[in-house]
């Protein structure tokens, strides 16, 4: 079993038949990949082909079946008994339909997935940073990703904004792939959760400047993900109040008075 790439189907085959120096016919051929050529570098991806070659037995019985089935009569259709389905309540057609379409996002996240991988570690090479990206948590909507690489204060940037910004680009892939209300996470070295250590203290610090000086607390502007934690870290404190204030990418919280 050998994998061909190109960047297209009839590309890929050119390398397999130059490879195993036969014809087409020969090859046992298994289409991984279908190429796509993509809109601004979102969604372009090669031709992936799984090629073997066909054992001599294997190609005997090939010819045999095409002779057999030039020579023979069409078969009749057999008759086959249906099945009697069962009526389903309407409740129990809801969560069959919800299964069934949870199944179908799943499957068209995880067909996704590769080459977000792919366009990720294609981003961090234009900025000469090496990454290999590798799933962590894989749902329906949601998808989290490990950035590995040496030097990780390249990968998540001044204060995090290169990888909130290309975080913004991964989910707008996902999304241009047909994955509606996509959540991404992009992660490298438990940022995140040294991230949300760092969070929890500014927003200590700011409830108390708040209530020390019944004025309202500006933060700097921050993704929408830090901003929700933020929100339901300000829920426990009944003296003061937080709302979002700007637009995107330059929304930020606002702690103020509850009165």
């Amino acid at each position: 079993m050998t994998i061909f790439i190109g960047k297209d189907k009839e590309t890929a085959l050119q390398k397999a038949t130059k490879y195993f120096a036969v014809g087409r016919e020969q090859l046992q051929i298994k289409e991984l990949q279908t190429a796509r050529r993509g809109f601004l570098g979102i969604g372009k991806r090669p031709a992936k082909l799984e090629v073997t070659l066909k054992s001599k037995q294997v190609q005997k019985k090939q010819k045999q079946a095409e002779k057999s089935v030039t020579n023979s009569p069409s078969p009749k259709p057999a008759v086959v008994d249906q099945p009697v389905q069962q009526e389903l309540t309407a409740e129990e057609q809801a969560q069959q339909q919800m299964a069934e379409n949870h199944q179908r996002n799943l499957n068209i996240m995880k067909k996704a997935v590769g080459g977000l991988q792919q366009y990720l570690n294609d981003i961090y090479q234009q900025l000469g940073i090496e990454i290999r990206p590798e799933i962590r948590i894989i749902r329906a909507h949601y998808c989290e990703v490990d950035l590995v690489a040496e030097n990780t204060g390249q990968v998540v940037g001044y204060h995090g904004r290169r990888i909130n910004a290309v975080e913004q680009l991964g989910a707008a892939y996902l999304n241009y792939h047909g994955i509606r209300d996509v959540d991404l996470m992009l992660d490298s070295d438990h940022y995140r959760d040294k991230r949300r250590t760092t969070l929890n203290k500014i927003m200590e610090r700011s409830i108390t400047q708040v209530i020390a000086s019944n004025q309202a607390v500006f933060l700097d502007p921050m993704p929408a993900r830090e901003r929700k934690y933020l929100h339901k870290l300000a829920e426990k404190e009944h003296r003061v109040r937080t709302y979002s204030h700007g637009r995107e990418p330059f929304r930020s919280i606002v702690i103020a008075p509850q009165n």
